[in-house]
Parts: C-alpha cells; structure tokens; sequence
C-alpha cells in the first residue's frame, strides 16, 4: 500500500492489531528484510513496515535527504496513518532514523528499540569506514550485485553463508533489489550525521548489539547504553543483522521489553 507523505508517496504495510510498533529498516533493505519479525510481533501489535524514500518502492525524488528528512518522513507517515504515538524499533541506519524521529517528536515515541545501529558515539570496528566507503563507491558505478554479496557477507557471522545459504540468498536478494544510485545517495547522506544529543531523549530505550557486528562495535553500543539514562543494553552472538541471524532470541527481547513499558504507569 501507498500513502502521500511528507511530499513523496511512502510504500508500507501494516499487519496484526493492538498498539502500533514501527520497523525502520537499514541501508540496502526494505520492508521485505522484517519476514522473521512481523508474523510474531503482529501477535500482539499493530506492526507497521515501510520502504525508506530511496529503497524499495518509496521513491526518491530530487531535493535534500539527511536524517531530519527521514524522520520527518516518519513522523508524517504516522499521521497520514492517524497515529498519535507508536514504538518504534530501527534496524543500523533505521535506528538513526528511529532515534531522530524519538528525539524531534517525543510526544509520538512511546519507546525506542535501537538495533545494532550506531548513533555516532564510540568507536567503529577497525575498517568500518573504509568498507562503507567502499561500498558506496561501488554503487555509484552501478555494482549492486557485488554490494548485495559484499554487504550480506558483512551482515551476518563468519560461517553463515555456508551453514544457511538459503537465508543468505533471501537477504542478499532483498540487497540486490535496491537502486544503487539512490542506495548510494540516502547511504551516503546518514553516515554525515554527526552525533545525536542522546540527553534529549526522554522515552524508554533498549539497544541490541551483535558480539561479532561488522559496523557497529560493542564499545560504541556501550558508550550508547551509558549516555542514555535508563536504557538497557542486550547482546547477542551475531553480526550485525542480529534480527535476522538470530530471530527467536532478538523477537523475545523486544517482546519482553515493549511489555515491560506497557505494563508501567503512564
């Protein structure tokens, strides 16, 4: 489905009822990447899924795209939507989404689930930058099949193309989908945002880490954990799309948290 949003025609899905919980993809994916998340978060909630502008069928039009751009997005796709306030999870550059949309509309962000995604505080794993600019190079000359393969390789642990290629394949398929000059364009924008002013945040956050995460480090999730008051840090023995390698432990931990805010007192 469609809706006009923000100026530019936003591609989304929405399964299950209860309150509403948003799914912000990463870099190089779209709504199709939450197959492992949606059939059992949509047990309990209103799952909202959506195509970043620029990845799968949400278009990118001429005009700037920065982080501000992509949580207004949000915010305005909630509206759109008639939605007062959701929990919003965001997946390595959705998470910087997620955490701009939390910050600029406090009053919309019932929680935040801030997934294997770096806010631009600690350090990097030796070469991130490098390989991402690598990357980004790659698409602008049109090389997506190998960005797909390169990127899905650094998504997960060492071992898992050979031990599960069937969900390698699927994950880098949804890569491969993606417009590489748009891809390029929207990548290239986010990794410009500087550091998120976390004292702002006032709603209830958990942040998942994966131990063996090719983008984001441990030490830079724990410098996340500490500069956010109250949050809650989970780690999980995988890479950096830790909802995909290890679904059942990532849905528990969502689910278990978002229950816990529920179950506070407004």
């Amino acid at each position: 489905m469609q809706v006009r949003a923000n100026g530019i025609d936003i591609n989304y899905e929405l399964a299950g009822e209860g309150d509403v919980l948003v799914l912000v993809h990463g870099a190089g994916d779209s709504l199709r990447m939450w197959w492992r998340q949606t059939p059992e978060f949509s047990k309990r909630y209103r799952v909202l899924t959506y195509d970043i502008r620029g990845f799968g069928a949400t278009g990118l039009p001429d005009g700037d795209v920065n982080v501000d751009v992509l949580a207004a997005d949000l915010r305005e796709l909630l509206r759109a939507l008639d939605v007062d306030s959701a929990f919003v999870l965001g997946y390595s550059m959705g998470g910087r989404i997620a955490l701009q949309f939390a910050l600029r509309q406090p009053e919309m962000a019932r929680a935040l689930v801030l997934a294997n995604s770096s806010v631009g505080i600690g350090p990097a794993p030796e070469g991130a930058a490098e390989r991402r600019q690598a990357l980004i190079d790659a698409l602008r000359r049109g090389e997506i099949d190998a960005v797909a393969e390169r990127m899905t390789e650094l998504s997960f642990s060492p071992g898992v193309k050979e031990r599960d290629p069937e969900l390698f394949c699927r994950y880098a398929a949804i890569k491969r989908a993606s417009e590489p000059q748009a891809f390029a364009r929207v990548w290239e924008a986010m990794t410009k945002a500087g550091p998120a002013d976390l004292s702002g945040l006032r709603c209830p956050t958990l942040i998942i880490a994966g131990e063996r995460d090719s983008f984001v480090s441990m030490e830079a999730a724990r410098a996340t954990q500490a500069a956010i008051a109250g949050s809650r840090l989970e780690a999980l023995p995988t890479g950096h799309a830790a909802a995909i390698e290890a679904p059942d432990e990532f849905n528990r931990i969502v689910v278990d948290f978002l229950a816990a805010v529920s179950s506070k007192p407004a």
